[in-house]
């Protein structure tokens, strides 16, 4: 290779931006059915995840539950049926809470039974699930971008904003709710004021969030891409399945692990991540 190869190779590498460094596996469970989300048990010990198995807005009967451990052994695989599509899930007060199209699905953890199902209405395609140290359940409306609350049973919008058009993941903290959108934004939202403040953007299709460590955080790009954002704003690939059509969906951390269900190939796994993680 000559030299104005050389150089014009150079260039299109800085041009390029970072190269994404794949995060190594700790494991990898097979057999889910177009999984979407997972949630944490209070002790650690389970996992539960949403498998819509089929299409993502078919009421069709055919969604269920995994509920899997954190060393990625299969416990139950059907574990609750009888849902549509479900999406987001949050364990809170002896409940899983599960997004499923336009309904908030009620699980009682202790009998494996269905509770309630609360319609939110004016939803049309709920997505992720937060709740709050309140006992305040919040869900995403991707449909419509607002963002409802139930309360004691009965769901109202708790924001609605131009910013939150196509609202996708959500993760509580102590004084704020870090929000996605697949407008391709990175948000803050001040639960005193409910001021929202743009952290990022260029995000693609933003879904997942989690912590990253040192104020940053990991946001996923449906359908497969992981970046590394910055509290101000800079944006750098971790990871990206596109070509091996590994899908990134809405994943947790626990601990120095990041638990990543991938609705294509129908699997989860559980990836080593570095760096502490500070209180917000």
């Amino acid at each position: 290779m000559g030299r104005s190869s050389l150089l014009i190779a150079a260039l299109a590498a800085l041009l390029a931006g970072p190269a994404a460094a794949d995060l190594p596996v700790a494991w990898t469970l097979p057999g889910l059915a177009d999984p979407e989300s997972v949630a944490i048990s209070v002790d650690n010990r389970t996992l539960y995840v949403t498998n819509v198995a089929g299409e993502g807005d078919a009421k069709d009967g055919n969604g269920f539950i995994s509920r899997v451990s954190p060393q990625g052994r299969m416990i139950e695989r059907t574990w609750v049926t009888g849902l549509d599509a479900p999406t987001g899930a949050i364990v809170q007060g002896g409940r899983l809470w599960v997004s499923d199209i336009t309904q908030l699905v009620e699980i009682d953890i202790a009998t494996s039974r269905v509770a309630a199902r609360h319609l939110v209405a004016g939803a049309t395609f709920l997505n992720d699930v937060a709740a709050l140290s309140n006992g305040t359940v919040l869900v995403a409306d991707s449909g419509t971008g607002r963002i409802f609350a139930l309360r004691q049973g009965v769901a109202s919008v708790w924001l609605q904003d131009p910013l939150l058009r196509a609202v996708n993941g959500l993760l509580p903290e102590a004084n704020r709710l870090l929000v996605t959108t697949m407008a391709g934004r990175l948000l803050a939202i001040e639960y005193a004021t409910r001021r929202i403040t743009v952290l990022a953007e260029g995000l693609g299709n933003g879904d997942g969030v989690a912590p990253a460590g040192g104020g940053d955080y990991y946001v996923s790009e449906w359908p497969g891409r992981l970046y590394r954002v910055t509290p101000g704003g800079a944006v750098t690939p971790v990871m990206d399945g596109r070509k091996a059509e590994t899908y990134i969906n809405d994943f947790i951390r626990v601990g120095n692990i990041l638990i990543v269900p991938h609705w294509k190939p129908g699997a989860l796994t559980a990836y080593r991540v570095p760096g502490r993680l500070r209180r917000p």
